[in-house]
């Protein structure tokens, strides 16, 4: 597992993704602001950009080798599209969650299975991770077509699992196994 200060850079075709800086924060507002592009995630969006300044200030600082989060940032102009993340990585178990929001305006242009795929190589091929998996709301249909077509499989719901302003949330577990990881991918 990394260390607390390590903070890799992941490069694509299109996109980089590094640690966030501060002024990332109108750009990045644009997900966590959005209370469309965050109705199935696992918090409410952010009612102002204050909020979602100290999400990026939070985000910028050194994290324990358990959570990395990144921006993921266009290539060409470096800049901020969305973020991808892993969290409750376990050295013991060799496994980590992961997380990821693509702005809308860049959304049904491969930009999240990139940047996802530049994650998922990381976690496997860089740190030696055995499992991932990820926490989807049954109704997100995009983002369990994304998973899917990255190798991760449905393992069931998890009944009731997020607590989301005050209402409680099913959630669809999907794992993806090292071996799995390029075998039969979906190229299309």
């Amino acid at each position: 597992m990394q260390d607390a200060s390590s903070h890799p850079v992941l490069a694509t075709a299109r996109l980089v993704l590094r640690r966030f800086r501060i002024d990332d924060v109108d750009a990045i507002h644009g997900c966590y602001g959005d209370a469309e592009a965050m109705r199935f995630w696992d918090r409410p969006a952010n009612a102002t950009r204050d909020e979602t300044e100290r999400a990026v200030r939070w985000a910028m600082e050194p994290a324990p080798a358990a959570l990395r989060v990144w921006a993921v940032a266009d290539r060409a102009t470096d800049g901020c599209v969305g973020m991808v993340n892993y969290h409750n990585a376990s050295e013991r178990h060799r496994s980590a969650d992961i997380g990821y929001i693509i702005r809308r305006d860049r959304q049904g242009q491969g930009v999240g299975r990139e940047a996802v795929s530049a994650l998922i190589g990381h976690c496997i091929g860089t740190m030696g991770l055995h499992r991932l998996q990820a926490l989807i709301h049954p109704e997100n249909a995009a983002s369990r077509r994304l998973v899917e077509r990255l190798g991760f499989r449905a393992e069931g719901v998890l009944r009731e699992v997020q607590l989301v302003s005050g209402t409680r949330r099913d959630a669809v577990l999907y794992g993806l196994l090292a071996p799995e990881w390029g075998a039969g991918l979906d190229t299309a």
